[in-house]
């Protein structure tokens, strides 16, 4: 199948970027900026995309592509950070601009051939940079400008290198796609992705990875874990993966119930519920700090399948354990090795790392953005309202609310209490939980 790289050079869209490839037909992987000539040319990728990042050329180590990559003979594009690097690296001169371009900027297109093909001559973009380049390397030409950026764009027909310093993969850029689209097309990628694609590769490949072990899959009732059980039972059958859903007493009302039902009516038995509210409510008390809490969280889920496992007799020696973990989870946690940590992801803990570390984890759908996973949902027959269930956080409410074990005021009614917070001036809601 043919794919195309993308760079992550510590840009949060550098994922975005792969998820408008893949929607263009095209499998995408992310790399680390810094990933070798070898490596890629090893993968046989039939394009890079430089991605965007938080740095300047010019700070001390600040991070570089690997210069054999503009010699493997592939079509190069950079976008924003990575249109300053191709410059850099090849000659050309990146300077601090006098204004910094943040927002919507009406683009000159001087050059409608190769990536512009079919774009307007003055299109809206979305920019977000304070370097810029004002000298193009020796062989490229100027095939974009703004009122504050003349070199918005620049490219070398005979190496087939692009560069813009717009964002072509946000919807704030029009024709963003035409642009990507056209790269894909100079790269003579075969449109080769698809969800029906994807199904059945990862069903031999969880039938690899898994061999003669089990499953022990942590459940929430969202769409990401039953996606992910629904997927493994495919690849294994119903009797080699066990569904364990952990309530920790911060869950909305009714939800225990309502996941329960909705489960077994997918025809997934083997199901067990571990009421752990009362581990949950110790191990958070008095604890205000976000991060702290999604690592207790994090633990108490391996803590709680621990004691299960015992209460069970089962071996461990014979099962690994399974999560609905998707790309966007990776992505919060920094999932390349420039990313920003957003958050850490409760199946990013570093209990659970070094299981992931060690092979003993299977996370099926860890490849796939939200609308991805939804994709396979409904291909494997999911009902609509779960693959459409609004999303819900697995350590429930516990991060985002301060909770109290007892029950405050008449909880089949707070309308009442909630008008007196309000009239006092707080912005706060007491929910049923």
């Amino acid at each position: 199948m043919d794919k195309i790289a993308v760079l992550d050079f510590g840009g949060q869209y550098a994922h975005l970027i792969a998820n408008r490839v893949r929607r263009l037909g095209v499998y995408s992987d992310i790399f680390d900026g810094e990933v070798s000539a070898s490596e890629l040319k090893d993968g046989g990728y039939k394009g890079v995309i430089l991605s965007g990042g938080p740095q300047s050329v010019h700070e001390k180590d600040s991070l570089q592509a690997d210069s054999g990559i503009f010699e493997l003979g592939v079509p190069v594009l950079g976008i924003c950070y990575g249109h300053q690097v191709i410059s850099h690296m090849l000659g050309g001169r990146v300077d601090r601009g006098e204004v910094r371009e943040y927002g919507l900027a009406t683009v000159s297109i001087l050059n409608k051939g190769e990536v512009f093909e079919g774009l307007e001559n003055e299109e809206q973009a979305w920019m977000s940079h304070f370097d810029q380049v004002v000298e193009v390397p020796s062989g490229f030409e100027v095939s974009a400008s703004t009122s504050d950026c003349p070199i918005a764009g620049m490219w070398d027909a005979e190496r087939r290198i692009f560069s813009v310093q717009f964002h072509p993969e946000v919807t704030h850029t029009p024709n963003g796609m035409k642009v990507l689209g056209n790269f894909v097309g100079i790269c003579g990628a075969k449109k080769e992705w698809s969800i029906e694609k994807f199904i059945e590769q990862e069903v031999a490949t969880i039938k690899d990875k898994v061999g003669d072990k089990k499953v022990f899959m942590l459940v929430s009732g969202g769409v990401d874990s039953t996606v992910a059980f629904t997927l493994l039972e495919k690849a294994l059958g119903n009797d080699r993966v066990f569904g364990l859903f952990v309530d920790i007493g911060f869950m909305r009302e009714g939800e225990v119930e309502q996941v329960t039902e909705a489960l077994k009516g997918l025809g997934i038995t083997n199901l067990r519920v571990e009421d752990a509210a009362a581990e949950y409510f110790e191990a958070l008390k008095e604890v205000y700090e976000p991060e702290q809490k999604r690592g207790i969280i994090g633990k108490l889920f391996l803590d709680v399948q621990k004691r299960v496992f015992e209460e069970m007799s089962l071996d461990p020696a014979e099962w690994i354990l399974g999560q609905g973990t998707i790309y966007p989870d990776t992505i919060e946690t920094g999932g390349t090795k420039h990313a920003d940590t957003i958050k850490t992801h409760h199946n990013r803990v570093p209990e659970i790392q070094a299981l992931i570390d060690a092979g003993q984890v299977i996370e099926p759908i860890a490849q796939l953005y939200k609308d991805e996973v939804r994709g396979v949902g409904e291909k494997l027959g999911l009902p609509h309202d779960m693959v459409w269930r609004h999303p819900f956080p697995g350590p429930g409410l516990a991060v985002r609310c301060l909770c109290s074990e007892e029950e405050v005021g008449d909880v089949e009614d707070l309308s009442e209490l909630n008008s007196k917070i309000s009239s006092e001036g707080y912005d706060a809601i007491v929910l049923p939980v």
